[in-house]
């Protein structure tokens, strides 16, 4: 082969060369920057509930009822990737309609009650409670309960006694703190039930009223903390 003809190859395989290391590499995608650990964590929870009514006109309405659906949220700090720690509650719903009737010898009432029990406490209140093991232990209770509904009394008792008007009534119940219990969770932290603890003491309609429940976690999520005034 000619000299003529090595150094024009020569010079190709250079520029070759030089091409190849111009053009940019191909890369797969980045991985950016890991999430940031989670500060705590919201988990939110499918209620059901037993409410108990005593102190009703002349004991006749006393008794358990079941009530639900309901829901709560509740943020945990973060222990080693897990909901744990301190706990507050972010938000609570429960739905209560059931029917009592009373009955005697000489009359018969029935009372509907048709409400819908809520707390939205605001997100920068101290934590109200701490998870230890399978317990959940309040210290402080929920704020702001309210309860706003209908009652719907049919029959000679109806506005007699501490018993609602007769007819369809509105109740309101203004905002309260209620003091739950402790929340005694399974092994994996995904159900609880809490025993039945005051909720509410009314003159109309006459009643006390003591709530247990039982929950059951629907999803839980990571929760950055939100900046507070």
């Amino acid at each position: 082969m000619k000299a003529s003809s090595l150094t024009r190859l020569s010079l190709l395989g250079a520029a070759a060369a030089l091409a190849l290391a111009a053009t940019p590499k191909s890369v797969g995608a980045q991985p950016g920057p890991p999430p940031p650990p989670c500060d705590g964590w919201q988990v939110d929870y499918a209620l059901s509930g037993s409410l108990q009514l005593a102190d009703t006109p002349l004991g006749q309405g006393d008794g358990i009822y079941a009530v639900g659906p309901g829901s709560m949220a509740v943020r945990f700090d973060d222990v080693e990737g897990k909901p744990g720690g301190r706990a507050t509650v972010l938000s609570y719903e429960m739905h209560e309609t059931f029917k009592v009737v009373a009955k005697t010898l000489f009359w018969a009432t029935s009372v509907t009650t048709n409400t819908t029990t809520r707390a939205t406490p605001a997100s920068c209140d101290a934590p109200e409670g701490a998870l230890t093991g399978a317990a959940l232990v309040w210290s402080l209770p929920a704020p702001g309960v309210r309860s706003d509904g209908t009652l719907f009394c049919d029959g000679s008792f109806c506005g007699k006694f501490g018993a609602p008007p007769p007819g369809q009534s509105e109740v309101h119940l203004p905002p309260h703190p209620v003091m739950f219990k402790p929340f005694q969770f399974n092994a994996d932290r995904t159900t609880f039930t809490m025993a039945s603890t005051l909720v509410s003491k009314t003159d109309t309609p006459k009643q006390t009223s003591y709530l247990a429940l039982a929950g059951r976690e629907l999803r839980r999520a990571c929760a950055q903390p939100k900046p507070c005034p």
